[in-house]
């Protein structure tokens, strides 16, 4: 009905501008009036004009019978209508907004036009990341546009470099589905971990970040620190193997210090000295919300490990603590032995290779008697032996509150008597107890518990003085049409048929030296050097050694090595050449006679 009026008053307009009445006397400024009638309707007389306002009135009136469709528009003919009429139209009064109409060099973009929505609240950042790499003159790596919608995002070992490392950076920032992210090994420096920062600084939905097998370095590490100290989502973060030296030790401190929701840190593998040992001892004890800290194979030494064993009795936060060569030895373990009976909390520890003696097995030992919290205790690869391993499990047997659970004696050979302790704690307490087997109380081949202790630190070499003992040429036993690789129960069988008199202690040792994916790879025992080819049939080397042929022009090298008194069980007479196989007949015939 509006545009109908409209269209009305326009036509009622125009008729009063062409019917306006004639003026009969002109005044002197006559050039500067409007024009009259006649020359806008020169050919038009009277009878002309009297017929416009006839039309005029019949259109009135029919406007004033309502006779409209039910659209709202007028139902007239096309021969009806009047050239001002046609001109007056809807149409031609309303506004262009089809682009299309428009001459112009702008791009228009119909989709962020239409749906704004759809580009301002991108939350995964795909538009932002393919953006960047265009501009960086690099290719998207499609794996993390695929991936940008998943709670965990992986790309472990993708090469990414510096500039994929600040291209991916700025979606994740934006980025709301992602909250573990693992960079392992992708090389990224420092430069890298200042484009990580960002994203440290913005994301509030990561919860987990792993940028292990990295080349942060210092200086890229003190960045993510700075960040790490007011983040308040981040519950994981490690940063193993990323050449970090001492000089970062006061950032972590920092972040020990400030941070309060930080769960577990990871540090392994660095290049953390004694500077940064004494940082972290304060900010262990004045930490009291991490669970989880691994400072494993860094460069402390003793005094850098009792520093941080100190910490360790204060603290009243860690569950779970990883100090494998850390370097403890004697010193360390009585700084230990302390934090064993004042901590509260602490569940798991590892002290693996930490060069712990017999005396540091004793100050453990100590701990754990009043310990009553600890559940795993991992002790393995230490020079202790036997004897600080039987002292460790007496603590544990006496100790009827303690927590243990599990322990650890890995690459150590234990007393009969450890045994008997071991199954009483498996029925009663439910421990389970790992080592590498019992100690046998005399081996006629053995002689003394020194040579089985050099069979650990050399089983190879020592099998072969097995063989040679019992007069078996190795050659002849793996070249017998076996296959190059055998599992343990295959090799075990083919060494008992052999005749070659092992113990099985020793030879479950010599498996696991062997073992190579869950195959016993024997040719390292054909192989002198450990670097010649598998062997085969058909490529015997010369340098392989022979145990029962060619005596008089070769010495077998080990037998060269038998001077002390510890071989004495595997020599023969005062000679260095081992019994042949044609020998040990003749011997057992002499004994027959007799």
């Amino acid at each position: 009905m509006s545009s109908l009026l409209r269209v009305q008053k326009q036509e009622s307009d125009l008729s009063r501008r062409v019917l306006s009445p004639l003026v009969e006397e002109l005044d002197e400024d006559a050039e500067n009036k409007p024009p009259t009638l006649q020359e806008f309707l020169p050919v038009y007389g009277k009878e002309n004009v009297d017929d416009i306002e006839e039309s005029n009135e019949e259109h009135d009136d029919s406007l004033n019978n309502n006779n409209l469709q039910e659209n709202g528009f007028l139902d007239a003919d096309e021969e009806n209508v009047s050239d001002d009429e046609e001109y007056f139209t809807e149409e031609s009064l309303s506004i262009h907004t089809d682009p299309d109409d428009y001459d112009t060099d702008l791009e228009i973009d119909t989709e962020s036009l239409l749906n704004p929505k759809t580009i301002d609240h991108d939350t995964t950042g795909k538009t932002k990341y393919i953006k960047k790499c265009f501009d960086l003159g690099i290719n998207p790596v499609s794996y993390f546009v695929k991936n940008l919608e998943n709670k965990e995002l992986k790309l472990r070992f993708h090469g990414l470099g510096a500039e994929s490392v600040k291209a991916i950076s700025f979606p994740l920032e934006t980025n709301t589905n992602i909250e573990i992210v693992n960079l392992e090994g992708n090389g990224i420096d420092s430069t890298g971990a200042r484009c990580l920062c960002r994203v440290l600084r913005e994301n509030l939905f990561l919860t987990e970040v792993v940028l292990s097998e990295n080349k942060i370095g210092t200086e890229g590490a003190i960045s993510i620190c700075q960040f790490l100290k007011s983040n308040r989502n981040l519950l994981k973060v490690d940063m193993t193997a990323n050449e970090i030296g001492d000089p970062a030790g006061q950032s972590f401190y920092e972040v020990l210090k400030e941070n309060q929701t930080l769960k577990e840190l990871i540090l392994a593998n660095n290049r953390l000295e004694e500077t940064s040992a004494r940082f972290l001892k304060d900010g262990i004890q004045e930490n009291d919300r991490l669970e989880i800290l691994d400072l494993s194979w860094n460069h402390f030494k003793t005094k850098g490990a009792v520093a941080i064993a100190e910490g360790l009795q204060e603290n009243v936060g860690l569950k779970k603590f990883r100090f494998q060569m850390a370097g403890l030895a004697k010193a360390g373990s009585e700084a230990m032995m302390k934090a064993l009976k004042h901590n509260r909390t602490l569940k798991e520890l590892d002290i693996s290779f930490n060069r712990i003696p017999v005396e540091g097995a004793t100050f453990l030992a100590s701990g754990l008697k009043e310990n009553d919290v600890l559940q795993q205790l991992k002790v393995g690869n230490n020079p202790f032996e036997s004897e600080g391993a039987m002292v460790i499990l007496e603590s544990v047997d006496a100790n009827e509150n303690s927590a243990i659970k599990y322990l650890d004696f890995s690459k150590m050979l234990v007393k009969a008597e450890f045994a008997t302790i071991e199954d009483k704690l498996r029925e009663q307490r439910n421990v389970k107890i790992k080592h590498e087997g019992i100690l046998p109380e005399m081996h006629p081949k053995n002689g003394t518990y020194a040579r089985l202790s050099a069979f650990r630190r050399d089983p190879i070499e020592t099998f072969k003085k097995y063989a040679e003992f019992s007069g078996v040429n190795l050659h002849d036993v793996f070249n017998g049409g076996h296959r190059l690789r055998l599992d343990a129960n295959e090799f075990k069988d083919l060494i008992k048929g052999s005749g070659i008199d092992i113990p099985d202690q020793q030879l479950t040792v010599l498996i696991r030296t062997l073992d190579v994916d869950g195959f016993v790879n024997y040719n390292r025992i054909l192989d002198e050097n450990g670097s010649e080819p598998p062997f085969s049939p058909d490529s015997r080397s010369s340098s392989a050694v022979s145990f029962a042929s060619d005596k008089s022009e070769r010495t077998v090298p080990s037998a060269r090595r038998r001077t002390s008194s510890t071989d004495a069980g595997l020599s023969t007479d005062s000679g260095t050449k081992p019994k042949s196989a044609r020998d040990k007949p003749k011997k057992k015939e002499k004994k027959k006679k007799k």
